[in-house]
C-alpha cells in the first residue's frame, strides 16, 4: 500500500472541508464502486504470476497513480482525514492497495454478486458491518486488483459522508478523464455544502434504530441476483406503461415499475415504492450535477387498493412521488425545512421496511457515467456496492448501450423463486 498525494499542495484557505446537515447525517460507511478491465489487447491468453501481471500493466499503473495524484490535486477533501464533522484537507494522500486475484478467473468474476466484496481494500473488508468509529478515517481508498489473465479490477472507496451516488461515479469520471489527459475539460470543484445548511454540533447519526436495521435487513437467509434489460426490451417496456398522465416514461420508471409490480404479486405484501432521489436538479435553480456531498432525499411511491398493478398506472404512482418531491425545492424556506425533514424522513423509512411496510426500496446510478474510460476502453463489467440489504433495488447502466443491469435483494430463496417466476411471466406478457 501507498498514499497517493496530491500532485499541489491544497491552499492554507481550504485547509478545513466542513459538511453540509445532510453529510453530518449520513450513515459512516464506505461506498464502492468496482470496475473490471479485460487484459491489453497486446497480452496472449495465459496465466500469469503477480510480478508477469504488474509488468503486464505497469504503463496502466502508473498512469493510474499519476492521475489519481493529478485528480486529488482538484478533489482536495479525498486526500485528507476525517475529524468530527469536517475533513481536515492536509495532502496526507489517499491509500492505494494493489492486490493480486490469486483465486479468480476474470471471466468468472464478472457478474459474479457473491465475489464483488473481494475486491475491496483489505480495510473495508475487515470492518465487516461497514459501520467504523475510528478518530481518524480515510475520505477514499483504492484498490487495483491484477488478474492472472492480465486484466485489471480498479475499486474505490468513497466515504459516505462525503459522497453519495453522484459523487462518487462523479469522482471515478474525473478521475479517468485526467487519465486520459483531458483534465481541462472537467469542471471547478464545487461542494454541496456551498448551498445546504451547515451541520449541527453534538448531533449523532448514529441512533440503535440503524443497528436495529442492520440486523433485520442483513440476514444470512437474503437472496441477490442480477437480471439484466436490454435496450430493445426497455423501449417495449416503456410503450406499455405510457399514459395520459406520463406520456413519455423513463428507462428507469419502466423498470422500476415492471419490478415493483413482480415483487406485490409474488409476496403478496405492502404495495409502496420507496426511491433514494439525487435532489440536485429538483432545486430552483439547480445544484451543479458535479457538486461533491450528500444530495439524496425519499420519495414514497404507493398504490392504493382500487388502483390496478398495470405498469402504466405504476409508472405514474412513481411519476406523482418524485413531482411532489421536487416540489418542495422551489424557494428557499420550503428547501431548507424539506432538506432539515429529510433524515427524518430515512429514519420513517427504515422503520417502515423493519415494520413490513415497504415492498421495494430504490436506487439508481443511471445516467452516472459508470463505465469509465481511463485511456485504454470501457470495462467489461461495473459493480456497485455488494452490500445490498433485503427488499432492495439498485439500477446502474449495463455494458450495452440503453441497457439496464437491475440487482434485487429479496428476504430468502422461496421468495426470490416466486419473483423471478413472477418476473418471467410478466416479460412474455408485455414483450411477445
Amino acid at each position: 500500500m501507498e498514499f497517493i498525494r496530491p500532485l499541489s499542495p491544497t491552499p492554507n484557505h481550504l485547509r478545513c472541508f466542513e459538511y453540509s446537515f445532510l453529510d453530518q447525517m449520513a450513515i459512516s460507511l464506505y461506498a464502492p464502486i468496482a470496475l473490471f478491465y479485460p487484459p491489453p489487447p497486446n497480452v496472449v491468453d495465459a496465466s500469469y504470476s503477480y510480478e508477469q501481471a504488474r509488468v503486464i500493466n505497469s504503463s496502466r499503473l502508473f498512469v493510474l497513480k499519476k492521475s489519481l495524484s493529478e485528480t486529488l490535486a482538484r478533489y482536495y477533501p479525498f486526500a485528507g482525514r476525517i475529524k468530527g464533522i469536517s475533513i481536515e484537507c492536509n495532502d496526507e494522500g489517499a491509500p492505494f492497495y494493489e492486490a493480486f486475484a490469486h483465486n479468480y478467473e476474470f471471466e468468472n468474476v464478472l457478474r459474479n454478486l457473491d465475489v464483488t466484496k473481494d475486491f475491496l481494500p483489505n480495510t473495508v473488508v475487515e470492518s465487516g458491518s461497514t459501520v467504523f468509529h475510528n478518530s481518524t478515517l480515510y475520505p477514499l481508498l483504492v484498490q487495483v486488483t491484477l488478474f492472472k489473465c492480465g486484466g485489471m479490477a480498479i475499486c474505490m472507496c468513497a466515504f459516505h459522508k462525503i459522497a453519495d451516488g453522484a459523487t462518487l461515479y462523479g469522482l471515478a469520471n474525473a478521475w479517468a478523464t485526467t487519465a486520459r489527459g483531458s483534465c481541462n475539460e472537467l469542471p471547478e470543484f464545487v461542494a454541496v455544502s456551498k448551498f445546504l445548511p451547515p451541520p449541527i454540533p453534538y448531533v449523532s447519526n448514529e441512533p440503535t434504530l440503524q443497528s436495529q436495521f442492520a440486523n433485520f435487513f442483513c440476514n444470512e437467509q437474503r437472496v441477490s441476483k442480477l437480471f439484466t434489460f436490454d435496450a430493445s426490451t426497455i423501449a417495449l417496456l416503456r410503450d406499455k406503461a405510457v399514459s395520459d398522465d406520463v406520456p413519455v416514461p423513463t428507462r428507469v420508471e419502466a423498470v422500476s415499475a415492471l419490478i415493483w409490480k413482480c415483487v406485490i404479486r409474488s409476496n403478496s405484501g405492502p404495495s409502496k415504492l420507496a426511491n433514494l432521489v439525487n435532489i440536485r436538479r429538483r432545486f430552483v435553480p439547480p445544484l451543479p450535477d458535479h457538486c461533491v456531498g450528500n444530495a439524496v432525499a425519499v420519495a414514497i411511491a404507493c398504490k392504493g387498493e382500487n388502483n390496478g398493478s398495470d405498469l402504466a398506472t405504476l409508472v405514474y404512482c412513481i411519476r406523482k412521488s418524485l413531482s411532489q418531491l421536487g416540489s418542495k425545492y422551489v424557494d428557499k424556506k420550503s428547501q431548507d425545512e424539506t432538506i432539515f425533514a429529510i433524515p427524518h424522513d430515512f429514519m420513517e423509512l427504515m422503520e417502515g421496511q423493519i415494520r413490513g411496510e415497504i415492498a421495494l426500496q430504490v436506487s439508481s446510478l443511471c445516467g452516472y457515467g459508470s463505465y469509465a474510460d481511463f485511456g485504454w476502453g470501457k470495462p467489461s463489467w461495473v459493480s456497485s456496492n455488494p452490500r445490498i440489504t433485503t427488499n432492495t433495488l439498485r439500477l446502474i447502466d449495463s455494458v450495452d448501450c440503453g441497457g439496464i443491469d437491475a440487482r434485487i435483494c429479496l428476504k430468502d430463496k422461496e421468495i426470490m423463486l416466486n419473483f423471478q417466476q413472477e418476473l418471467e411471466l410478466q416479460l412474455a406478457l408485455h414483450l411477445y
